[in-house]
Parts: structure tokens; C-alpha cells; sequence
């Protein structure tokens, strides 16, 4: 080889050297450059139901005022001008925000004693470790605080099994379902799908395939979304724990720890395997079990039905009339031995039915109603509310467990009773008779005298017969100041789970 070519051949072998050395400098530098000064962050909420206290640092209510929208940078939208039509690549989360703002606009302001809200604080995170199949920023939620948001812009949760990945909600012109996102989990799709230019024809029934729904106002509180999930909130001054109603097999279990002799539990079983269809009355046990959940000062009346029949006495007016008239009578006669709360209760009941044409006068029943009407206005359930609490101390302060002891007699001899609202007879009209129920009621009273006075605790007849008469006039309050919205039931056990739902 001469030594041209021997020169060819290095002055290449160099020009390639220099090449590679650059092409890698390049390759290092963006490496370099990727991960240590450009990497990519974002911003993304994460949802939750607060209290009016702050939970978290830097939380941020919900609550549709300018100042609450401007801080969770979810501004009003805004009518499109000049025919320039809006994006629909927006991730949905900022719809929903939009959703959520409107009903926080409805439930009052923060500083209302015993209300809760949405919430949201906002979390920084490198899109370097987002997995590959997402290509949006996404939201966060709880699997329990979802399911609660959803009930409260009034949405049915049609499918709702977060462990398979799939919820499925749907109501008042909204959708919510879901994927399972390989790496990822359960990512929640959200879409609202009404348009305002249909509002005038809608109003008259005039869009085809489109019925006006109900209104749906919930009380915003923690004791009123526990219902949704079929659960009893309890309370601890009168020593009922926490149960549950949403299934057949729930209302068993909570009848056993009502009723600890197991005779209504037979009962109930009996009647299940001559009818499976058969659903237990559990209006009035949820208002002798529960404290109020509605807020003082709001019209808000509306909670998630916890079963599947919310039947009783004390929902109804007429109901409501009946216990007055039987409680005057029996009163009259002197023929059971009662003591001075009976007198109060009875006054009690005398002055609601004197002053509030409500308390004992058929009205549309707001959960049936397209609009909520005039008998929800905030003084007549405060008075209610009052009545209520007055007699609150009294019982918290009689000896021992009184009354979780006549609830449960209440249960077996009254509830319970032989061709009674228990029977199937009776489950299968069509408007129950409240008024028999009353009067059956009150003629029962001496077997529940009876079985009280067998156990190994004494107590006066007339602390007896007391207690009794509260607690079915407490029914009676809790049921005015609360209307049931039937509807399906997130399952109990997800109440509190902290499973993360992404919102795309």
C-alpha cells in the first residue's frame, strides 16, 4: 500500500472519530438535559369531602362562590364568541369541578355547623413517571368520596365494583364509567351532556326522548351520605352503634344487634323463604336510631334511602296525626301509668300540629317532586329540630341502656306483631294504614310493659312508657325534617376505602 492511500485511509478513520464523538456528545447532552434541568411537571387536584374546618393544609372548599372558583382555577365557562366553538379536549375533571361548583353554590357556606363539602388540594407530579397509556394530566379521588360526589350531583350508581375495575354512574344529563388502566388502576371518565340552548324546550316537555327529573338537593353531611352506602349512623347517648340496612343479609345482622333476643331475625327470615321479594318497613327504625342529619337554618331535606322500603308511620302526615290523636286518648283515659314527658310530648305535638299546617298535612313529598316546595322553609323544620333536641337530654340521662332495651321490645311486639305491617298481607298493599298501625301500637303496650319488667333490670312503668312515647315522637321529627330519595346503594364496605379513582 503507498502512502497515499495510507493517508486516505487516517485522514477518514479520523473524520469518522470526530463524527461519533460528536453524535454521542449530542446523545449525552440531551440525556444530561432531560434529566436534570427540563424535566416536565404538572398540577392536578385531588378530590375529597371535607368538613368546614380544614382538614388538610392548603385545602380549598368547593363551594361556588368567584373566590373558591378562581382558587381551584375552575372559572364559570364562559359563552363562545364570534361562532369560535370550545375545545372538547379539555380533560373531564374540569367539567366535573364546574358540576360541583354549582351544587356547592346550593349547600350553604362553610361555616354552617356540621357540614361537609367538596374539597380539593392540588399535587405537583413529574410526568417522567407517568405511565405510558395516560396522555392526560389526571385527577384523584377516594373510591368512597367518588361514590359520595356522584350521589350528591344526583347520579345512580348503576355498577360499582372497584376491586373488577368498574363503576358506572348516570343522572340528571350526567355519565360517569370507567376503564382499568394497565400500571394504573380504575381511570373515571365523567361527561355532561346537557346543553343550554335546549333549557326553553326542555321546560315545556318539548325535546323528544327527554323527561324533566326530579330535583335532587341532598343535605350536605356526613350522617346523609353514610345513608347512601346503607348505613346507620347510630348514636352513642341512646347506645345504638352503627348498622347497616343496604342488603337483605344487612338488615338480618342489624336486627340481631337491635333486638338481642333473635326473635325478630326468625321473624324476618320466615317471611323471606315464603317471599323472597319481601322488604322490611325501615322508615321508622332509621328515625329511632339516628341523630338529625339536616343542618340548622337550611331548607335541605333530602338523603339517599338506605333500604329498599322506606315505609312508616312517622313519614307520613297522616301518621304523624294518628300518634297525636291515640297519644290524646290514651292520655285522656289514664289507663297505662305515665309519667311527665308524656305530657311534654303530647304538648309538643299539639303545638307543631297548631302552628304548622305541615306536621300533619299531606304535601308533596319532595323526593317525588320536581321542585322543592313551600314546606321545606328553614323556621318550620328549626321548630321541629327543637322539639327534637329538647327531649335529647332526658333520654341520654336515663339509666343504662333504657332505650336500646324498649327499642328492641318495640321491634319484636309492635313491629313485629301478629298480621301486623310485618305480615305479607300487608307488604303487598299499596298504601299502608298508619293509623292501624297507631292504634296497634298503643294496644300493645302492656305485652312490651310485660317483657321489660321480666329482665334483670327494673325500671318504673312510667320511665317506661316515657321513653317509648319519645322515641316514637323522635321518629316522628327526624322523618319531618328528612325525605327519603330512593335509588340504588353504593355497597357498605366501600364507606371510607382510600382506593384511588383516577379522573381523566
Amino acid at each position: 500500500m503507498g502512502s497515499a492511500d495510507v493517508s486516505i485511509a487516517a485522514t477518514a478513520l479520523a473524520i469518522s472519530l470526530v463524527a461519533f464523538m460528536t453524535a454521542f456528545g449530542q446523545l449525552l447532552q440531551q440525556y444530561f438535559a432531560t434529566a436534570e434541568g427540563f424535566e416536565t411537571l404538572y398540577t392536578t387536584p385531588e378530590l375529597f369531602i371535607a368538613s368546614g374546618e380544614p382538614e388538610r393544609p392548603e385545602q380549598i372548599l368547593i363551594e361556588g362562590g368567584f373566590n373558591s372558583r378562581a382558587a381551584t382555577l375552575a372559572p364559570a365557562p364562559q359563552p363562545s364568541q364570534h361562532g369560535i366553538r370550545q375545545s372538547n379536549e379539555l380533560v373531564c375533571w374540569i367539567s366535573l369541578l364546574h358540576q360541583l361548583h354549582l351544587a356547592g353554590a346550593r349547600n350553604g357556606t362553610s361555616d354552617t355547623p356540621g357540614i361537609s363539602l367538596p374539597a380539593l388540594v392540588f399535587q405537583e407530579r413529574s410526568w417522567d413517571f407517568q405511565v405510558p397509556d395516560v396522555v392526560r394530566p389526571l385527577a384523584v379521588c377516594s373510591v368512597s368520596d367518588i361514590a359520595i360526589l356522584g350521589r350528591r350531583l344526583g347520579m345512580r350508581w348503576k355498577d360499582f365494583r372497584p376491586y373488577d375495575g368498574s363503576l358506572k354512574a348516570e343522572g340528571h344529563f350526567q355519565v360517569m364509567s370507567s376503564t382499568n388502566v394497565r400500571s394504573l388502576g380504575i381511570l373515571l371518565q365523567y361527561n355532561f351532556t346537557w346543553k343550554e340552548s335546549w333549557r326553553p324546550a326542555y321546560r315545556f316537555g318539548m325535546i323528544r326522548g327527554l323527561t324533566k327529573q326530579k330535583e335532587e338537593r341532598y343535605i350536605p353531611s356526613t350522617r346523609a351520605d353514610l345513608l347512601g352506602f346503607g348505613i346507620i349512623s347510630g348514636s352513642a347517648g341512646i347506645h345504638i352503634p352503627r348498622f347497616a340496612l343496604g342488603t337483605q343479609d344487612e338488615v338480618m345482622a342489624s336486627l340481631s344487634l337491635l333486638d338481642e333476643t333473635g326473635e325478630s331475625t326468625f321473624r324476618l327470615r320466615a317471611l323471606l323463604q315464603q317471599n323472597s321479594a319481601y322488604y322490611l318497613r325501615t322508615g321508622d327504625l332509621v328515625a329511632m336510631t339516628m341523630e338529625m342529619a339536616r343542618l340548622r337554618g337550611r331548607s335541605h331535606v333530602q338523603v339517599p334511602a338506605p333500604s329498599e322500603n322506606m315505609s312508616g308511620f312517622s313519614t307520613s302526615p297522616k301518621g304523624r296525626q294518628a300518634f297525636r290523636l291515640c297519644l290524646e286518648k290514651y292520655v285522656s283515659n289514664g289507663n297505662y301509668a305515665m309519667g311527665p314527658q308524656t305530657q311534654v310530648v303530647l304538648s309538643a305535638c299539639q303545638h307543631l300540629s297548631s302552628f304548622w299546617k305541615e306536621w300533619e298535612t299531606d304535601a308533596h313529598d319532595p323526593a317525588e317532586a320536581t321542585e322543592i316546595p313551600m314546606r321545606l322553609l328553614p323556621d318550620y323544620l328549626d321548630a321541629v329540630h327543637d322539639h327534637y333536641d329538647k327531649l335529647k337530654p332526658w333520654i341520654i340521662h336515663q339509666k343504662g341502656p333504657i332505650y336500646r332495651k324498649i327499642l328492641g321490645a318495640h321491634i319484636r311486639h309492635a313491629i313485629f306483631r301478629e298480621n301486623g305491617e310485618t305480615s305479607l298481607l300487608n307488604f303487598q298493599k299499596s298504601s299502608p294504614d298508619y293509623e292501624a298501625d297507631i292504634e296497634a301500637y298503643f294496644a300493645i303496650w302492656p305485652a312490651i310493659l310485660e317483657d321489660l319488667s321480666s329482665g334483670k333490670d327494673e325500671y318504673h312503668a312510667k320511665i317506661l312508657f316515657d321513653t317509648w312515647v319519645v322515641m316514637l315522637f323522635r321518629a316522628c321529627c327526624w322523618n319531618a325534617c328528612h325525605f327519603f330519595v330512593p335509588g340504588e346503594r353504593v355497597p357498605s364496605e366501600f364507606y371510607g376505602s382510600q382506593l384511588p379513582v383516577y379522573i381523566g
